[in-house]
């Protein structure tokens, strides 16, 4: 991987974690393990950095778009990457990302904003070849599955639960985010699926871990 690529992710999870606004160069450097003066090789100050976490969402959003044809195949993959989606931003972070950077957070918003509505037209195809649950409708789904991982990340944030009890919460919450939209119950996940299963979990352990949260 790129070095400024990797350093980037190092930062991005800081970010999400803490927000940016209090924390210096130097607090940046500290917490992502590298002198300040690599960091100054990278990033000529905080501008930058906010732009390539912004702009790393904005490449993912590229990368794994929704689907244009529903399938049996892409169904679970398309759930497992919105519920990362769902995962990789935090409140406190689009608050001062508003703020601060009000052109990045247009960029930002409007591209989920975007990605959610093809996201929601992809679950209402779904529910018409019978692969997602229709008795409800496709956008209280969406809704219900950001407010559990939202929800639980939020928790884990506070304090209101350990970290091994999130990953348990997370993990809790995908079997029933399945057992609950899908119609057939045989459809199962890839092994190269549930190795992106674990790409969620690895990515919330290197967002959380660091904020040492309480036990309760």
């Amino acid at each position: 991987m790129d070095p400024k690529e990797a350093l980037t992710i190092r930062l991005n999870h800081i970010i999400l974690s803490q927000g940016f606004r209090q924390l210096s160069m130097v607090d940046l450097a500290k917490q992502a393990g590298v002198s300040r003066a690599k960091l100054y090789i990278y990033f000529k100050n905080k501008d930058e950095i906010v732009a390539a976490v912004v702009e790393r969402r904005l490449r993912f959003l590229e990368k794994y778009p929704v689907p244009a044809q529903v399938t049996a195949a892409n169904l679970i993959p398309t759930i497992l990457n919105s519920l990362l989606l769902m995962g990789s931003t935090t409140t406190q972070f689009e608050h001062e990302l508003q703020e601060v950077y009000p052109q990045q957070y247009r960029l930002f918003m409007q591209a989920y904003d975007t990605y959610h509505q093809q996201l929601l037209l992809y679950y209402q195809a779904a529910q018409a070849q019978h692969l997602v649950v229709a008795d409800v409708p496709a956008d209280y789904l969406l809704f219900q599955s950001q407010v559990a991982v939202r929800g639980t990340l939020r928790a884990v944030q506070t304090g209101q639960l350990t970290l091994e009890r999130g990953e348990a919460y997370l993990k809790a919450g995908l079997t029933l985010q399945l057992r609950a939209q899908l119609v057939d119950a045989n459809l199962t996940m890839s092994s190269a699926t549930r190795a992106f299963s674990q790409v969620i979990l690895n990515e919330y352990y290197d967002t959380y871990a660091r904020r040492k949260p309480a036990a309760h």
